[in-house]
């Protein structure tokens, strides 16, 4: 790799590393160009170099988060036997993750670039892809007898928006407290869905 390209792809980096923080802090709508110039040290041209936009710095940025944050969750998987043990520690991973602050400014995002618009179709289109490795933690659970034999993709739904609901309702909790709560909701979702009389 050339020394420019080397230093293009540093540029570009630094500029993700800041906006992320910046986006993560003030939200999407809050957080603009100027601010990502500031904070970077960049001019507007550099920036637009990098990315066409400012929803295209955004979705750059969450794509790359899904992506380490799926990569970080196949590791933690990998040491459970059972998918529903790694049900619990999904939860105790939706607490626990540093992509959280970014996903909480999704909803933020989709409602600005709206769903009829390229972005907030290569935005559904991403959110799709990152809800598959869950639709298959659930399939898991079904084929090794674990769960009620129901549709995986609504399971999935379900639980997710279990775990979107509590998010937000548990915004100021210490995160001991957010755990059990995160805890007690899969607990509940499993006695729905489980074949065990255990849980």
């Amino acid at each position: 790799m050339s020394k420019r390209r080397d230093g293009g792809e540093q540029t570009k980096n630094f500029i993700v590393a800041k906006a992320h923080a910046l986006f993560s802090e003030k939200g999407y709508a809050a957080t603009s160009m100027d601010d990502i110039c500031d904070a970077t040290g960049r001019s507007i041209g550099n920036i637009y170099y990098h990315f066409k936009s400012k929803e295209d710095l955004f979705l750059y940025i969450l794509e790359q988060n899904l992506t380490e944050g799926w990569e970080r969750w196949g590791k933690i998987s990998s040491q459970y036997e059972s998918a529903t043990e790694k049900l619990y520690a999904f939860a105790d991973d939706v607490v626990d993750g540093p992509q959280r602050p970014l996903l909480s400014v999704v909803g933020e995002f989709y409602k600005k670039v709206g769903a009829d618009t390229e972005v907030g179709q290569r935005l559904m289109t991403l959110m799709y892809k990152n809800f598959e490795p869950f639709v298959k933690l659930v399939s898991e659970g079904i084929t090794r007898g674990e769960f009620k034999n129901e549709n995986p993709q609504e399971l999935a739904a379900i639980i997710f928006s279990l775990y979107a609901g509590l998010d937000h309702q548990s915004k100021f909790m210490e995160k001991e407290t957010k755990k059990v709560l995160f805890r007690k909701g899969t607990t509940l979702f499993l006695q729905g869905i489980s074949t065990r009389n255990d849980i």
